[in-house]
């Protein structure tokens, strides 16, 4: 008692919200005002259900939903470690989750199986949640879209199932050890506890009308009602705190509890309010420099914003939509996004179509009405299948799009990075913010893609349990920029110099001042059709070692003879494999089969030419290019150009395509 006293002492509006949320017995005069869909919302559902597309997407409902059938349905009697430990420790590669196999964990690309490792048997525990929080979802999807009786009796089944299991849970880290610091009971952090009871609510609340009253108040109260008060003692910043209050609004809703949700949109220090004006840059993106990381904080917003429709709170604003509308303008022309900071390679907005959908769906003020939210739907059903139980949202058919994205080159004033495209290609420089504890020191990196893949890229991250990920993927080295002395950048903000957007092209050019004590640091780019021109420049009163690096994604061929093999002693160059010694006086070429690039030095040079991860598997937890969590990290090819002095300029001349 004495830690939840200290803990809401600091906000008044906090302890009035408590004060409602106390009084289990406060009811609106009609329990039917609480819900996450409306009449209409259901009326769509059962309308898409009945069209060809909306009938495949109950379908494959239907499929998944018979499948997880086939296990055994016991809800797990033992606490859920981190997610991101189960992975292989070789090749980065999630572990294929095996339901019959809790202790024996097969990865893929070792074609073995890892026995004996206590994180690798708790994540395989925070899947088993995972997958039944699918299952429930899909089921109330079914039940809206059918009312078929049996779908409702599984998720009450198994909502009961958990009340029976979460009070005897223990509070434990992603160790599970017992722990309050950012810790869950289900799982072994409060963000995934929030993430699960975000939709386990919803599931809840479509079908409360199909159990008994005894029924209804074990759920709330050994289940939703710990978990609201176990998240209540949990406050943090940043996307955490957003799915925290997604989870709150989404229990008050099942709890019928106005004070709840107050507590979650309006608490001073870190309401939904708060964070919203204290995250989201004016143009857009959130404050975490990621795609993956705006992607996945806007899910928490949108089921927040839906959470309290039924409360007459309007939280589709402007805000809002912008969240939406800004990052269509940061793709390339396959809509994948470039894999800034701790971002998942791959992501893309055909990943995220589903909530796309939503925004289509709850966007119907004039103030928003325009095309585009429908025109990035028709771009997504080029390359995939409409799905997901948003899609059902909106019966209307969506056709694909007859012809690809075509856009101008852009730049994002507060995220921190430009787009260079022309009809051959897309070059993105990132320069700015650091993006807090999920960003990466690559001030004035870059990335090229030539409409078809990538030819050198941020690779953004593994698993967060990988040996990888703070070894090489947050290293300066790890990125296309300059590493000065071998170190790490600082964590720090780059500065704008000039934009400039054209037809075939553009130019863009920024500094960092600040990322090297002592070092200045500017690079401008100039994009025209298939030509690229790089210009790098790093000056200093002092005596440095500049190394400019090129991770390309095929193996380059350089216009000179090795030097003889060569082992870099030092983190993180003891990463970079079979490493091979050049030295040119000035210039050389760089080739690989889609890409000419011509190196010119302010003074003679060392080259290394090697090999290091790459593109990283993905995360399955997140949504990407399907399968590739399976695969094992993909090589890159660093081309590190070196050179010792007081200053360094580097021209590279790109011919794209050649």
């Amino acid at each position: 008692m004495r830690l939840q006293l200290r803990y809401f002492a600091a906000a008044g509006l906090l302890l009035l919200g408590l004060a409602a949320y106390g009084q289990n017995e406060a009811r609106p005069e009609s329990p039917e005002g609480f819900y996450f869909f409306s009449t209409d919302d259901v009326a769509h559902i059962r309308e898409s259900a009945k069209t060809d597309w909306g009938g495949r997407i109950v379908a494959s409902m239907r499929r998944s939903v018979d499948e997880r059938l086939t296990h055994d349905m016991e809800v797990p009697t033992m606490e859920a470690g981190h997610g991101h430990f189960y992975v292989c420790p070789i090749h980065n590669v999630t572990f294929t989750f095996r339901w019959d196999h809790p202790t024996a964990h097969y990865c893929a690309a070792c074609d073995r199986e890892y026995r004996g490792v206590n994180r690798y048997n708790w994540g395989w525990v925070n899947f088993v949640h995972a997958h039944n929080l699918t299952f429930l979802t899909n089921c109330m999807y079914l039940y809206l879209a059918t009312g078929e009786s049996r779908y409702a009796e599984y998720i009450r089944d198994m909502l009961l199932d958990y009340s029976n299991m979460y009070p005897d849970y223990m509070v434990h880290n992603a160790w599970r050890k017992p722990s309050e610091a950012h810790s869950g009971k289900m799982f072994g952090q409060s963000l995934d506890e929030s993430v699960w009871f975000s939709s386990a609510a919803r599931a809840y609340v479509a079908v409360r009308g199909t159990l008994t009253g005894a029924q209804q108040r074990k759920i709330e109260r050994d289940l939703f009602r710990q978990g609201a008060d176990l998240l209540l003692r949990r406050r943090d910043g940043g996307n955490w705190q957003v799915w925290h209050n997604c989870g709150l609004t989404a229990l008050a809703v099942a709890l019928r509890d106005d004070g709840l949700i107050r507590v979650a949109l309006d608490d001073p220090q870190c309401g939904y309010r708060t964070l919203m004006a204290r995250h989201v840059y004016a143009d857009g993106w959130w404050n975490e420099g990621s795609p993956i990381y705006h992607f996945y904080p806007l899910g928490a917003v949108v089921m927040t914003a839906d959470a309290v429709r039924c409360r007459n709170i309007d939280l589709y604003d402007e805000q809002l939509y912008n969240m939406f509308a800004s990052p269509v303008r940061g793709v390339y022309p396959d809509l994948t996004f470039p894999a800034h900071n701790d971002g998942w390679y791959g992501e893309s907005l055909i990943a995220q179509a589903g909530l796309f959908e939503a925004a289509y769906a709850r966007f119907r003020d004039p103030l928003f009405r325009d095309p585009l939210f429908r025109d990035v739907l028709a771009q997504c059903y080029r390359y995939v299948e409409r799905g997901g139980g948003y899609a059902l949202l909106n019966p209307e058919r969506i056709a694909p799009a007859s012809e690809p994205l075509r856009q101008e080159s852009f730049r994002f004033e507060d995220a921190g990075f430009a787009l260079l495209r022309s009809p051959e290609a897309t070059v993105v420089l990132k320069y700015g913010p650091h993006g807090g504890g999920h960003g990466h020191p690559d001030k004035l990196s870059i990335s090229v893609h030539d409409g078809r893949k990538e030819l050198v890229s941020d690779f953004g991250t593994s698993a967060y349990g990988a040996p990888d990920y703070t070894k090489w993927y947050r290293k300066t080295l790890a990125h296309n920029t300059v590493t000065v002395d071998g170190r790490d950048q600082s964590e720090t903000a780059g500065e704008f110099v000039a934009f400039e957007s054209r037809p075939d092209g553009g130019m863009v050019a920024a500094r960092a001042d600040r990322a090297y004590p002592g070092v200045e640091m500017s690079r401008r780019l100039t994009l025209k059709g298939a030509g690229l021109s790089d210009r790098f420049v790093c000056r200093s009163d002092g005596t440095h070692r500049y190394d400019y690096v090129l991770l390309f994604n095929e193996r380059p061929a350089l216009n000179g003879k090795s030097l003889g093999a060569v082992l870099f002693g030092e983190e993180p160059y003891a990463r970079i494999r079979n490493a091979e010694r050049y030295a040119f006086k000035r210039g050389f070429v760089i080739r690989t089969g889609d890409a000419e690039v011509r190196i010119d030095a302010s003074a003679p040079v060392e080259v290394f030419v090697g090999e290091a991860s790459g593109i990283p598997p993905t995360n399955p937890g997140v949504k990407t290019v399907s399968g590739s969590e399976k695969r094992p990290v993909q090589p890159a090819y660093p081309v590190i150009v070196r050179m010792t002095g007081r200053a360094m300029t580097i021209d590279a001349q790109w011919k794209i395509n050649p």
